[in-house]
């Protein structure tokens, strides 16, 4: 419920932010830099998340998120500029991406790990970014009269206000739900940190510094830029960007159910890699597209295949440590993919302003290729416990 509370949050902002950011006087290059700004702070929650998660109590962690979601809201609806409105940014509680960027996921990804049936964690998981993607899914449709009402050029930011007011009511929600938590979320009462084995290290070491070139691809094209893209390339679409996203959302949350089953039958690694390769063809597909409704369906396309590796890879990380790791585990992974993720939008600016919009399809498609191809190699003899 919390995840589906926060991500339908999630959903409508990633439609508007980007396109909210311009009408506040930001171009086109420095907007899409700056939204690797919520990232960069995201990682840095999730480094005092890996050291001090377990100890500060994860029910309180998780208050205090949902709580700097509500800060964020507000300062973005009240904004009167550009310069303004990056302090919300700055916050690491408004996500750019229409997914989580917060520490939120590395403390329930260790919950639901540790609350999955014998053989079924694959599956919890599976069921876990269901919800997400199908709040997230929701909340885009919720921008679909917000963006019409934007009406032709020069249009004013106030029409997309209310939304980050709303936005800060489910802040507070998120963090009402999280403080009815059980108590039995938390790991028993520690004073010190649980350092990772050898082993785990070595292990964890290898493969957040393999997703985080995946996410330092995703950055490229992260969901604020694609509507962005959109926006800019085709005007038509303006008034179906929520659609769009909302479509795109519920085939990445129908995508996780099938990457469960196919993660028992192939194996979890294999369902990564086979699933992503063609969706990351697709990705350089969208500006190769001679029209609207081909670049379309190429993105359409592309996330009925993209997510499918989320649930398989929470479920293999959380198989390869051991359960007091699985929060520090998951907070350094994080951290890498935020960190490199955030680096994405800043290039992405950098290449936008010199060779146009188009090109950040082809690096973030290029690089999620190798990422593909490099981790079936470095871990395919790496076997995860029943999941």
């Amino acid at each position: 419920m919390n995840r589906a509370t926060r991500t339908f949050g999630y959903g409508f902002i990633a439609v508007v932010l980007a396109i909210y950011l311009t009408l506040l006087g930001g171009s086109e290059a420095v907007v899409i830099a700056t939204l690797g700004i919520s990232l960069l702070s995201g990682a840095a929650l999730n480094v005092l998340v890996s050291h001090y998660g377990d100890r500060f109590g994860r029910r309180k962690a998780m208050i205090a998120f949902g709580l700097l979601m509500t800060v964020a809201g507000t300062i973005l609806a009240a904004a009167p500029s550009f310069p303004v409105a990056l302090i919300a940014l700055f916050l690491g509680a408004a996500s750019p991406t229409g997914t989580e960027v917060s520490p939120f996921l590395s403390i329930e990804q260790t919950i639901v790990a540790e609350v999955s049936e014998r053989g079924r964690r694959t599956r919890a998981f599976a069921v876990y970014n269901l919800l997400g993607s199908l709040g997230a899914s929701a909340g885009s449709l919720v921008a679909v009269p917000f963006m019409v009402q934007l009406g032709p050029s020069p249009a004013s930011p106030d029409a997309l206000r209310p939304l980050f007011l709303v936005y800060a009511v489910i802040g507070i929600a998120a963090a009402a739900i999280s403080a009815a938590l059980p108590a039995t979320v938390e790991l028993e009462r520690r004073t010190e940190r649980v350092p990772l084995s050898p082993q785990s290290r070595s292990r964890v070491a290898k493969i957040a510094a393999l997703f985080g070139v995946d996410s330092l691809a995703g950055g490229f094209v992260i969901q604020g830029f694609i509507s962005l893209w959109f926006f800019t390339r085709y005007p038509e679409s303006t008034g179906y960007l929520g659609v769009i996203f909302a479509a795109a959302g519920l085939l990445s949350a129908l995508s996780f159910l099938v990457a469960a089953r196919l993660g028992e039958r192939i194996g979890l690694l294999e369902t990564m890699v086979v699933t992503h390769l063609p969706s990351n063809l697709l990705l350089i597909a969208v500006p190769l597209a001679p029209n609207f409704p081909l670049a379309l369906a190429a993105y359409l396309g592309r996330m009925a295949l993209s997510q499918m590796d989320v649930p398989t890879r929470q479920a293999y990380l959380a198989g390869i440590v051991a359960r007091e790791e699985r929060t520090a585990a998951n907070a350094l992974t994080n951290v890498a993919r935020n960190t490199t993720q955030a680096i994405g939008p800043l290039a992405a600016g950098a290449v936008v302003a010199a060779l146009g919009s188009s090109v950040p399809f082809f690096i973030g498609g290029g690089l999620k290729i190798a990422y593909d191809l490099t981790i079936f190699r470095a871990f395919r003899k790496v076997r995860p416990d029943d999941t």
